[in-house]
């Protein structure tokens, strides 16, 4: 394990194009992990096929979510102290040969046991990307990084929605789906495998060393051994801090809509507007589209200007106004054409929201506590696990005792709930932007 380790570690920070080819490694990485987990376009007819209501569905989902945050909680720190990208290499191994398990699906219960069993490997892997992508980039390219970063979940929404919309019509088994997933999945990971690097432990100490200087002039400069030695250590160390839990809080709150479309989106468009099962895919897909173009460009304008929360909170009031015309219509549901339209505008709303909090959300994390970039994210991910483990089920019983209208109503008021809690948080990119670096200066070469 220690050569297998030692074969994925970088010694000298990577500079230039290499990279930004380690975070498109990474992209891709992101992308091979979330794609297995999109199974909202298929839910139309695999739900059937299973002879599996609304509610049992939503039962399941939170069972295999709070498997999945269980896992998040010991993946953080295990990141921080082993290495991410050997923590991607198994896990997303492993992920790979379950996706052609599910061909082996027959009922129920096979269905719960090979997925919960995928939703055990995704928690374990959760945070390991996000920190990968803090590790690789400085404050000043932070929110393009993450941007990029955040077309794998963004991407492979897409590529689900766009394959089933493009595929069921010719084939018309879910069977046909996993296949296409199985594969692509494979053919993604063969350059992780190859390519993708970690930073070593010492390196990723000196990086914030070097770029942050405004630490050091504070006295915060910090040190391998503030690297806690447990999960209990790494998760105290962040819990008493009250500007993480408005991050974490208000940005859970703001992706319900996201998950909603994530998880039950082509089943929303087929139920609440009588779209097929292809074209309600197809619609989807403009959304995670839109989202994913938004993503760059938001990034890319977030680190110019270095600013994050007031971007944050433009696009959250953004979309609040959209979702709220958008809930008005759901009475007289809108022709394809204007519903692609609306998706493609509130895709770009979210990407606004969301970019400018991951960046600062990772500064938060080093200006606080250095040394736990994945414990921080891994306490996103139970935070969000969490939220997602509650509101499945409302969402398909909202769904079936009120209508999608009402629960696109509670997705509104998250996002309302984003925007009035990042009022409260503190700017922190531009107080250090002035300091950051491409590189440190004793690192050379890749």
């Amino acid at each position: 394990m220690h050569r297998f380790i030692a074969s994925r570690t970088l010694n000298n920070y990577p500079q230039g194009r290499y990279r930004w080819t380690l975070v498109g490694l990474t992209v891709l990485a992101s992308i091979a992990t979330a794609y297995p987990f999109q199974l909202a376009p298929l839910l139309p007819i695999l739900l059937p096929y299973l002879g599996m209501s609304h509610s049992a569905y939503g039962l399941f989902f939170t069972f295999a979510i709070l498997c999945g945050a269980a896992t998040a909680l010991y993946g953080g720190p295990l990141a921080d102290r082993l290495g991410r990208v050997v923590l991607i290499d198994i896990c997303l191994g492993a992920a790979i040969v379950l996706v052609f398990l599910n061909l082996l699906i027959t009922n129920i219960v096979t269905f719960v046991v090979i997925r919960t069993a995928m939703a055990l490997v995704s928690g374990l892997m959760a945070s390991a990307g996000a920190a990968l992508v803090r590790d690789m980039s400085p404050r000043m390219s932070r929110a393009l990084a993450f941007g990029l970063f955040t077309l794998g979940p963004v991407g492979a929404s897409f590529l689900a929605n766009f394959i089933a919309g493009a595929t069921l019509p010719i084939w018309h088994t879910w069977q046909s789906q996993i296949w296409i997933m199985g594969i692509i999945m494979a053919l993604l990971y063969v350059p992780i495998f190859a390519w993708l690097k970690d930073l070593s432990p010492v390196l990723r100490l000196q990086i914030f060393r070097d770029e942050i200087a405004a630490l050091e002039a504070r006295g915060k400069l910090p040190k391998a051994s503030e690297v806690p030695s447990s999960t209990r250590a790494a998760f105290a160390a962040l819990l008493g801090h009250p500007e993480i839990w408005l991050l974490v809080i208000a940005v859970a709150a703001s992706l319900t809509m996201i998950f909603t479309l994530t998880a039950f989106g082509p089943l929303m468009f087929t139920e609440a507007f009588g779209y097929s099962p292809a074209e309600a895919a197809r619609l989807n897909a403009y959304f995670w589209l839109a989202n994913a173009a938004a993503l760059v460009v938001t990034g890319y304008v977030s680190d110019r200007l270095q600013m994050r929360k007031p971007i944050a909170i433009a696009g959250g009031v953004c979309a609040t106004f959209v979702m709220g015309w958008w809930i008005s219509t759901f009475s007289s549901p809108l022709e394809p054409t204007s519903m692609a339209i609306l998706a493609t505008v509130l895709g770009c709303f979210f990407a606004m929201g969301y970019v400018p909090w991951a960046a600062q959300f990772s500064e938060t994390l080093e200006d606080l506590a250095p040394a736990l970039q994945a414990t921080g994210w891994s306490l996103f991910a139970l935070v969000f696990r969490g939220w997602i483990a509650v509101s499945a089920p409302l969402t398909l019983y909202v769904a079936v005792h009120y209508g999608w209208a009402a629960w696109a109503k509670v997705a509104l008021g998250g996002t309302v709930m984003f925007v009035v809690v990042m009022l409260f948080t503190r700017r922190h990119g531009a107080a250090v932007a002035t300091v950051a670096h491409e590189a440190p200066s004793a690192g050379g070469g890749n």
